[in-house]
């Protein structure tokens, strides 16, 4: 018998299983997803605000370099755009990879002239029996 068990005798009280607290655990691929995200989504956000004001300089001014730089952040605007696409694309195929599991079934390792020495003395092998 356990101590456990004898002492529940003595003082004649059942025992309570403890059982562990729940772990938690913290998925880093989520997290690193979830913070990306949260980045490219703000950062399209204040240039939206951002391209709006230089839009209206550059239309006050007429100024071709305000121009110049309304563009530039337009099109810094779509890579983000494209970047916030990505991730779902690289969060996907992490995904995919982490699912595959590769089975390899060797059936002969060894160079060609040991399978066909092999293979000889199998077939002499079963003229032998018959």
């Amino acid at each position: 018998m356990k101590i456990d068990e004898n002492l529940s005798k003595i003082f004649n009280i059942e025992m309570e299983e403890k059982k562990p607290a729940p772990v938690a655990v913290i998925d880093t691929n989520q997290s690193d997803f979830d913070l990306a995200r949260s980045t490219l989504r703000d950062l399209i956000s204040r240039n939206d605000a951002v391209i709006e004001d230089l839009v209206s300089l550059a239309r006050s001014s007429e100024h071709p370099r305000a121009y110049e730089v309304a563009g530039q952040l337009i099109k810094t605007q779509a890579d983000i755009a494209k970047d916030l696409l990505g991730i779902y694309k690289q969060k996907k195929d992490a995904e995919d990879k982490a699912s595959i599991k590769t089975q390899n079934n060797i059936v002969f390792a060894g160079s060609t002239s040991d399978l066909l020495k092999m293979i000889a003395s199998e077939r002499s092998a079963v003229k032998d029996i018959n």
